[in-house]
This record gives structure tokens, C-alpha cells and sequence, in this order.
């Protein structure tokens, strides 16, 4: 399939996917300009280059036409340049001498000349159409294969270059890619490690602080053993207090006259006043 220099101008390549790169279009259009004006100059040459070799042929055919009609001419006078001399001398009354005999017959090879000088500009132009067909030829097959060889080499290096372009994107995109997944993998170790810790800390201190609130409720237990023990010891001290009171009370009844009642009333009042200097609340009381 050949490539025109129209093929260059109307190729249209795809755009790449999301979010991947792609060739720089003004670079691609610049080359594409580039190869569509070398190709269209290299064909421009070619058909110069087949007019010349068509004028040449047809130089060469006219060339060859002419030697045969130069063959052709010098085949036939003869038998006519050999006819008038006997045109030319008939009306001749005298008859030859005998050196005009010579002389005639000293003529009469002369008449091959033409032949040979046909013959020898035959060979010349035939040698020189030969030469000129071969020099033009060989002109031409080096001009082809120059312009074959540079055409290939333009395509050689434009699919090189765009080899190269797509390799680099790709190793470009692969190294985005890897950096990204890299990245990527150290974030979320990162996190990991940090949600780890957080976790570890927060059962360390989950940890510390119901330590501590088991041994602060020790603590209090304790202390509310120990104010239960001072209640119990307090309550019988003032039960064994209240009683000693009472008894003295109801000795001091039975020992003392009926009519120092009055007294005693008045004893009783004391009592009871020192009573209220004992008062221990409404628990005391209750005990």
C-alpha cells in the first residue's frame, strides 16, 4: 500500500484514555508537516524523474526510427547511383577510352561508401542511444533508490521516534503509577500503625483508669469499713453511757424521799440538762 502525501495530511490519531497522556499535538502535526512535504517532494521528483526516462525511451524509439529509415535509404540508392552513369553516359556517341574505363570501373566501389557510412552512424547512434539509455537509467534507479531509501529512512525515524514517545509515556505512566501505589501503601500503613497505637493507648488508659477506680473503691470500702467500726464502737459507748445514766437515774429515785419529790424534780431537770450537754442526734437517740 502507498503512502501519499494526502494519507500524511488526513491521518487522524485517537485521543488517549482519561487520565492518561498522549503525545504533544503540536510536535505530531509539526512532523506529520514535515514527512507530508519531503514525501510529496520525493513523488514530485519520481514523476520528473519517469518524464524523463518516458522522453528518453521516446528520444530513443525516434532515434531508432531514424536508423532504420538511414538503413533503409542506404540499402536502396545504389541500384539508382548504379543506373545513372548508364543514364548519363547513353546519349554519348564516342565510346570510352581506355582510361576512361578506368576510371569507371575505379568508380565503381565508390558506390559502397554510403553503405559503410550508414552503417558506421548506425553503430554510433545505436551506441550513443545505448549509453544515453543506460546513463539515464542508471540516473533514474539512483534517484529511485535515493528517494526509496530517504522516504523509508523519513518513515524509519518518524516510527522510531514515535516508539520511543510511546515507551516513554509508558515508563512515564508506569512510574506515576508505581509512586502512586507507593504512596498509597504508605498512607495506609501510616494509618494502620496509628490507629494501632490510638487503640493501644486507649486500652492503657481504660486499663489505668479502672485500676484506679478498683483501688479508689478498695479505698473507700476501707473507709467506710472502718467509719461502720466507729459507728458499732460509738453506738456502744453512748448505749452503755445512756444506761449507767438510767440506772443512776433509778437509784437515786429509789433512794431518795417521797417528799423531796419536788427535789428530785429539780434534780431530774439538772439531769436532763445534762443530758442535752450528751446529745448525739437523732441516731443516738434511736440507738
Amino acid at each position: 500500500m502507498s503512502l501519499t502525501p494526502a494519507d500524511v495530511h488526513n491521518v487522524a490519531f485517537s485521543k488517549p484514555p482519561i487520565g492518561k497522556r498522549g503525545y504533544n499535538e503540536d510536535e505530531v502535526d509539526a512532523f506529520l508537516d514535515l514527512v507530508e512535504t519531503e514525501l510529496a517532494r520525493l513523488i514530485e521528483d519520481n514523476n520528473e524523474l519517469r518524464q524523463q526516462v518516458e522522453q528518453l525511451d521516446n528520444e530513443l524509439e525516434t532515434t531508432r526510427g531514424e536508423l532504420e529509415n538511414a538503413k533503409a535509404g542506404a540499402v536502396g540508392p545504389p541500384p539508382q547511383v548504379r543506373d545513372e552513369p548508364s543514364r548519363r553516359l547513353a546519349p554519348v556517341p564516342p565510346p570510352q577510352s581506355a582510361m576512361e574505363q578506368t576510371q569507371a570501373h575505379s568508380m565503381v566501389p565508390d558506390n559502397g561508401e554510403p553503405n559503410v557510412q550508414a552503417a558506421k552512424v548506425l553503430g554510433l547512434a545505436q551506441e550513443m542511444a545505448d549509453r544515453l539509455t543506460a546513463e539515464a537509467k542508471t540516473e533514474s534507479d539512483g534517484m529511485l533508490a535515493e528517494a526509496r531509501t530517504k522516504s523509508e529512512q523519513l518513515l524509519s525515524d518518524a516510527r522510531s521516534k514515535s516508539d520511543s514517545m510511546v515507551n516513554e509515556a509508558r515508563t512515564r505512566a508506569e512510574t506515576m503509577l508505581n509512586d502512586a501505589r507507593t504512596r498509597a501503601e504508605t498512607l495506609e500503613r501510616q494509618a494502620r500503625d496509628k490507629a494501632t497505637t490510638m487503640e493501644r493507648e486507649a486500652q492503657r488508659k481504660y486499663t489505668e483508669t479502672m485500676n484506679n477506680m478498683n483501688a479508689e473503691k478498695g479505698s473507700l470500702g476501707k473507709k467506710i469499713e472502718e467509719l461502720r467500726t466507729i459507728e458499732r464502737e460509738y453506738r456502744t459507748r453512748l448505749r452503755g453511757f445512756l444506761e449507767s445514766q438510767l440506772r443512776e437515774l433509778d437509784d437515786r429515785g429509789s433512794a431518795a424521799p417521797a417528799s423531796a419529790s419536788s427535789s428530785n424534780s429539780g434534780q431530774s431537770g439538772s439531769s436532763s440538762g445534762g443530758g442535752q450537754g450528751y446529745s448525739f442526734g437523732p441516731r443516738a437517740e434511736a440507738g
